[in-house]
């Protein structure tokens, strides 16, 4: 039977609405049986393209989030476990127990923007035009793309992404720029631009300093502003949860956010 939810954010959202069947088929089952080594997100977009009656491909992270967690919930349980290592340093070594914890996902937070929330704006320039640009998150389909070129094209992973500074710094860049739509609803970034041009047009390595510096599209603080901006608009929806626990072994307190996605499908 479908249900109807309305997007926690509808000022951030393409679809506001969705119709949705929550019960998950023997082909899902399978799809998740063999999960281990894609993305989560992308195992739960093929996943809500079943069950959606509107196109999947137009949900937020948040949005995608939050209603593959209304499936997780309605097929399989509430409750998955994570494990966290201790980095709490006990004598001269780091005491790195690993501790199993429960998760409830219902716990999680839902933050609803207020009625009279207007997504912020921001001047962009790129090849000598500025224009005015929301800030609003993009779509699944978006960030999966950019998450493609930073596998087939840099040969990264997601931790070698978070880890390494340059990665960081590009994807962060990159991921704000896929955050801007003008007035008429148009991309900053269109399907059809590759990733590479923003990153050569826009970011350079200056060998006389060790992070990347802009160039061409904008100042840094014009970066930076839009980077609080991304931050702003994704902290609506549902947010991950927080694990506050203490260590079984050495009893150091753990205060840990653990992506929403984490162990969704296992």
């Amino acid at each position: 039977m479908k249900r109807t939810f309305k997007m926690p954010a509808p000022q951030l959202s393409y679809l506001k609405e969705v119709n949705i069947d929550l019960d998950m088929t023997g082909r899902h089952y399978a799809l998740l049986a063999r999960a281990k080594g894609m993305l989560p997100e992308d195992v739960a977009l093929s996943i809500l393209k079943d069950l959606m009656v509107e196109d999947a491909n137009k949900l937020t992270l948040p949005e995608l989030r939050y209603l593959f967690m209304m499936v997780k919930i309605n097929n399989l349980e509430n409750d998955y476990v994570v494990d966290i290592q201790c980095e709490h340093i006990k004598g001269k070594k780091t005491c790195g127990c690993i501790n199993h914890v429960q998760v409830h996902l219902q716990d999680s937070d839902l933050n609803p923007t207020p009625s009279d929330y207007e997504p912020p704006k921001i001047k962009f320039r790129r090849d000598g035009t500025e224009k005015e640009y929301t800030v609003i998150p993009p779509t699944v389909k978006q960030v999966s793309q950019l998450y493609d070129f930073f596998v087939t094209q840099k040969s990264a992973d997601q931790e070698s992404i978070v880890n390494d500074d340059t990665l960081s710094f590009q994807f962060s860049f990159l991921n704000g720029l896929l955050h801007l739509r003008d007035n008429d609803g148009n991309p900053f970034v269109k399907e059809t631009d590759n990733f590479a041009d923003f990153i050569d047009d826009g970011l350079c390595e200056d060998n006389k300093t060790p992070k990347p510096t802009v160039i061409n599209i904008n100042k840094m603080s014009v970066i930076r502003q839009l980077l609080i901006y991304v931050n702003d608009v994704n902290s609506f929806g549902v947010q991950p949860t927080t694990v506050d626990t203490n260590c079984k072994e050495c009893g150091g307190r753990l205060i840990v956010p653990v992506p929403l996605l984490d162990g969704l499908l296992s």
